[in-house]
C-alpha cells in the first residue's frame, strides 16, 4: 500500500525538523519579547537542542535497559564461571613456572587425549 501523501522523512529525519520548527518558534517569540535578533537566536537554538534532546529521551531510557540487563548477564556468567570453573588452574600455572627452564620461560608440556565422560561413545572409522 503506497501513500498518496509525502514521506516526511525524506526531506529530513523527524527530530531535525522538530529541531528546526523549535528554533524558529522559539526566535520569533523572543524577538517579539525583545530580544535583540542574535540574543533570540541564541535563546531559539536552546530551547531547539533541548527540545531535540528530550525526543531521544525513550532511545535513552531503551539503551540503559539494555545496559542494565548485560550487566545482568555478565555478572552471572562470571558468578558461573567462578563457582563451575577449573579450580586446578593455579596449580597447573605454578607447576609450570617453576619448572622453567632458562631458554623458555614455560616448558613445552605433552599433550593427553582425554577420554569422554558419560555415555557418549567416540566412532573411529566407518559406523
Amino acid at each position: 500500500m503506497a501513500s498518496s501523501g509525502m514521506n516526511i522523512n525524506r526531506i529530513a529525519p523527524w527530530r531535525f525538523l522538530l529541531f528546526f520548527a523549535v528554533l524558529i518558534a522559539a526566535w520569533t517569540i523572543a524577538i517579539g519579547a525583545g530580544a535583540v535578533f542574535s540574543r533570540g537566536l541564541l535563546i531559539g537554538f536552546d530551547v531547539a537542542a533541548i527540545a531535540f534532546l528530550a525526543s531521544y529521551a525513550p532511545t535513552i531510557r531503551f539503551d540503559a535497559k539494555l545496559d542494565l540487563v548485560t550487566e545482568l548477564l555478565t555478572t552471572r556468567l562470571e558468578d558461573l564461571e567462578h563457582r563451575i570453573g577449573d579450580r586446578n588452574t593455579g596449580f597447573v600455572e605454578g607447576y609450570m613456572l617453576s619448572h622453567a627452564t632458562t631458554e623458555t620461560s614455560i616448558p613445552e608440556a605433552p599433550v593427553v587425549q582425554l577420554t569422554p565422560r558419560g555415555p557418549r561413545r567416540v566412532h573411529h572409522g566407518e559406523d
